[in-house]
């Protein structure tokens, strides 16, 4: 394996200049880059990651915390993260959360002892004040994505959640729909808080009577959706319509509807919310609240380059959720 002094007697320049070269300083001629540049390729040499890091306080990477793994939602953001980052020279590093204040913050604290150039948080758990103080403390730029602090708002990419599940209840109640379930993510996330809060200011906007019974607390899963419809059952209720938090749970809610006997859109309508890919897939396809979940991730990654002081284009801080309709709604009759 080639030596950086081995580059210098090739370019026949200091080993400081290969090192100059090899660390981005400025401070170099184009000629004397290019000589170096050339060596390096004829000879092979791979400059050390960590020694140049030391270097430069550069690891050339980004950390990115998110909820889960799995999933269309984090994988479609995940990927459209790393193509932004990638096209910027560096490197993203991924890791989970898993919903707990203390995975969270190890996952934070693993990225950190890595040395990042950024982070990109998709934190679900972990307090308003926390994130706050980690941020003023931190040595690297922090992002927040879907979600939004007030005292951090140039930190954050988000989407109003709350007029999303306003858009979503609206629509049903356009359809003649007066008495509408809800099925809530865990309300321990802001982003369930903020769509409940949509749901019921629809509710109340219509003259309508806000009903707890209506509402159930469910997981952001299919197997969650279909629990939640058991439960409406037992209460005894007639609803004519549902809104799902997410599609996964509509999905599970429409799955057991029909079990239970139910035409659908006929006896029962459904709307979700994310508009994964298998929403317009499903029978009946389904009605959803669309929102840019790739843009999420590429906007997050400009977001902490630039703030790492990369240029970058101007970046879209807020989005607003839209309605998309297709066959699981129709009107009540």
């Amino acid at each position: 394996m080639a030596t950086i002094r081995e580059v210098s007697k090739l370019a026949n320049v200091s080993v400081a200049t290969v090192s100059r070269v090899v660390n981005g300083n400025k401070w170099v001629s184009d000629t004397t880059r290019e000589k170096v540049l050339a060596a390096m390729g004829e000879l092979g040499y791979q400059p050390n990651s960590f020694a140049r890091s030391l270097a430069t306080n550069k690891s050339e990477t980004i950390g990115m915390v998110i909820g889960d793994l799995s999933g269309p939602f984090f994988g479609g953001m995940m990927n459209s993260a790393e193509n932004a980052v990638r096209k910027a020279g560096k490197h993203l590093i991924v890791t989970s959360g898993h919903d707990t204040i203390e995975s969270e913050l190890g996952a934070i604290d693993f990225l950190l002892q890595r040395r990042v150039d950024g982070l990109i948080l998709h934190l679900d758990v972990l307090p308003d004040e926390d994130i706050i103080r980690l941020s003023d403390n931190s040595h690297v730029p922090i992002v927040l994505v879907n979600r939004h602090i007030s005292e951090l708002s140039d930190h954050c990419i988000s989407v109003d959640n709350d007029t999303g599940g306003y858009l979503a209840t609206q629509h049903l109640i356009d359809l003649g729909h007066t008495s509408i379930a809800c099925i809530t993510g865990p309300l321990y996330k802001k982003d369930a808080r903020n769509r409940l809060a949509g749901y019921r200011r629809a509710i109340e906007q219509a003259n309508l009577t806000y009903d707890d019974n209506l509402v159930v607390e469910s997981d952001y899963t299919e197997q969650g959706g279909k629990t939640s419809i058991e439960r409406l059952a037992r209460r005894k209720l007639n609803y004519s319509a549902v809104f799902a938090h997410n599609d996964h749970m509509a999905i599970g809610a429409m799955n057991m509807l029909k079990k239970q006997g139910k035409s659908l859109p006929d006896e029962c309508s459904i709307v979700g919310y994310d508009d994964m890919v298998m929403a317009r897939y499903v029978e009946p396809a389904l009605t959803t609240i669309t929102i840019p979940v790739n843009e999420f991730g590429t906007q997050s990654a400009h977001l902490a380059l630039k703030l790492g002081g990369e240029e970058m284009d101007d970046i879209t801080y807020k989005f607003e959720p839209k309605l998309t309709i297709r066959r699981s709604t129709c009107r009540r009759t």
